[in-house]
């Protein structure tokens, strides 16, 4: 954004589309490895390619709006994925000790672990770019410039919404409500892993998680708080050639 578009606008021109589909094609294309894998870890690393992919799409579509919400995305991205990752790694890994999410999903863990399971469902609903988080007005910003210069890579852009809802809250089910079936008895086969004991969330982990929560929702609901930089930034002359002239 600093750099390259500056000084070769020309070229970014040449390779404006190939790089637009490039960047539907990572959001739809790792939003569906994200839904097959069996790797906690995984499942957040190929969300994450899959989010990045609408700060391309929103560079390619060059112009202004979209590319403020790029920018926007960028920052989203980086605290949603954030919180993602303290779950994962932080507060589950180091208790359980696997990623596995077959095994997994044997243990109870919002019973076990309530903290990091509300805590993944608020990081779920704001990668998913539900309203009143970071997440949703970044990727609306996104896909509003790309649907003014070509509808095609808009939509196509929404489909990986999509997707990204199924991976989240696939990952959410598996990991923290895993299936329930009862016995003849009626007794729960979650019984024995009922009797497991984690150590407790510190609050020091609850801190941090609290803090990037408070962050994706303060900009959700009040995105000119870091709007009201970028667009000014992107008025510069550095960027006139290239948001001004550049077409799909």
């Amino acid at each position: 954004l600093r750099v390259a578009l500056p000084l070769f606008p020309v070229g970014f021109v040449y390779w404006q589309t190939a790089i637009a589909w490039l960047a539907v094609i990572g959001i739809v294309y790792a939003g569906l490895v994200a839904l097959v894998q069996q790797d906690f870890k995984f499942v957040i690393g190929y969300s994450s390619v899959s989010h990045m992919g609408f700060v391309m799409l929103g560079i390619a579509a060059a112009n202004e709006r979209a590319v403020s919400g790029a920018v926007l995305q960028m920052f989203s991205h980086g605290v949603i994925a954030g919180l993602l990752f303290a779950v994962v790694g932080r507060m589950v890994y180091e208790r359980t000790h696997t990623r596995q999410l077959d095994a997994l999903t044997a243990m109870p863990l919002h019973r076990l672990m309530p903290f990091a399971a509300v805590t993944f469902v608020i990081a779920g609903l704001a990668s998913m770019g539900i309203p009143g988080f970071s997440g949703f007005p970044a990727e609306l910003t996104i896909l509003v410039g790309t649907w003014k210069m070509t509808p095609l890579f808009a939509l196509l852009a929404a489909v990986g919404v999509l997707v990204a809802a199924a991976f989240t809250l696939r990952a959410i089910q598996v990991l923290f409500f895993g299936k329930t079936e009862l016995t003849a008895t009626g007794a729960s086969t979650h019984a024995a892993a009922d009797q497991e004991h984690f150590d407790a969330i510190t609050w020091p982990e609850k801190a941090g998680a609290l803090l990037l929560i408070t962050a994706t929702v303060l900009i959700g609901l009040k995105p000119d708080l870091l709007l009201n930089w970028i667009i000014p930034a992107l008025q510069s002359p550095y960027f006139h050639a290239v948001l001004k002239g550049g077409s799909l």
